[in-house]
């Protein structure tokens, strides 16, 4: 079944803009006679100035003929893309120059194995719509780097979170269970098909409001539905040993706190007219989000609305934490902006590394995968 639901049911109805980019979409996929017929992707990509040159010959063919579905469809299209690639260009251009001038960081890339590239791959390509950013070979190994846009700070659909795939068919289990360190990552996209994901290798456990899933190689997604969402990466979560000094740790490399997680709380009037205008019993709580454990906290830098977050989860039995795979394979994070005093590699009390780059010297790593 697909799955294509609002985020909310407060909010449940669709913008006239994602309306109008279902349309693209399905004209997209079903008519081969319109090559020149704007790409669709997950999340707005390619330039202001692109967008902009098409949707000029676009509004001549519209003018000609206002009643041609697809060429009514693309000029939709492009108009959506570029007021989002407007808003991303802006959220770029203030990133790059908070990076550079030492004020803040940019949580950019995590890295995870996973024992069949090919598989995982088509996975996120073709069940997820993730873009594959680049494919080298690190130390005898694949490693190829996926996400929803560009990594780069300096194009006007960049600032895009990745992972970054690492093929080690020995890789055991390091995601998800009591002892590991990483936990799940979430989502949060416009449009998540689930006959497209189960047809591509994801294992569904659960789809009521929000999806939870295992990805090929063995990592937890939870997916939400949100349009409003400028990257679809919305958190990482870890499990911690200790969380004041999880939280003290990430604080002092520049993040943000939020509260502590609260346990939900029933709500007062439970009438007929406000069950209607709810989903739920519980204040503040929402059957389209995924659930957070009580006590969890979630750090980031800047907004978390627009960059991607850490939730930090509270300790869980008694066993020691673990990463679950050594070396290329490691899970890490990569971040740009200022190194802090300890290095440019800094690691937590639970095992997890930060990978710490200037702008310059991410820009130019990504150059360099991309010519590998």
């Amino acid at each position: 079944a697909n799955r294509r639901v609002g985020r909310t049911m407060r909010s449940a109805h669709f913008t006239r803009a994602a309306v109008l980019r279902s349309l693209a979409t399905g004209a997209l996929l079903a008519v081969s006679r319109h090559p020149a017929f704007a790409a669709y992707t997950v999340i707005p990509t390619g330039t202001i100035a692109e967008k902009q040159a098409r949707l000029a010959v676009v509004s001549k063919l519209y003018l000609e003929t206002p009643d041609d579905p697809y060429v009514f469809g693309e000029k939709a299209q492009l108009e959506y893309d570029i007021e989002a690639l407007k808003r991303n260009t802006e959220f770029v251009t203030s990133t790059r120059r908070q990076v550079r001038d030492g004020s803040d960081h940019f949580l950019q890339r995590l890295t995870v194995p996973v024992t069949d590239m090919a598989a995982a791959v088509r996975f996120w390509k073709d069940g997820c719509g993730a873009i594959m950013q680049s494919t080298r070979v690190v130390d005898g190994a694949n490693v190829t780097v996926i996400g929803f846009g560009p990594e780069s700070l300096r194009v006007d659909d960049g600032a895009k979170f990745s992972l970054e795939l690492v093929e080690s068919p020995e890789a055991g289990v390091y995601a998800g269970g009591e002892s590991q360190v990483l936990q799940y990552v979430q989502l949060a996209m416009p449009v998540f098909r689930l006959s497209k994901v189960m047809a591509n290798g994801g294992e569904i456990e659960s789809a009521y409001g929000w999806t939870q899933l295992t990805a090929p190689g063995g990592l937890p997604l939870r997916v939400r539905i949100d349009e409003t969402r400028r990257d679809p990466f919305e958190l990482v979560a870890l499990r911690v040993g200790k969380m004041d000094e999880a939280v003290k740790h990430y604080k002092q490399l520049g993040m943000g706190a939020a509260k502590p997680k609260k346990a939900f709380e029933i709500r007062e009037n439970l009438g007929f007219d406000s069950l209607l205008s709810s989903n739920t019993i519980f204040k503040e709580s929402d059957v389209f989000d995924p659930d957070r454990e009580v006590g969890s906290v979630l750090v980031n830098y800047g907004d978390a609305e627009q960059n991607t977050g850490l939730l930090l989860l509270p300790p869980k039995g008694r066993k020691p934490l673990t990463l679950g795979a050594t070396g290329v394979a490691e899970p890490r994070f990569r971040v740009v902006g200022a190194r802090p005093s300890q290095g440019p590699t800094v690691r937590s009390s639970d095992g997890l590394s930060m990978l710490f780059d200037t702008e310059e010297e991410f820009e130019a790593t990504l150059s360099a995968e991309v010519t590998a």
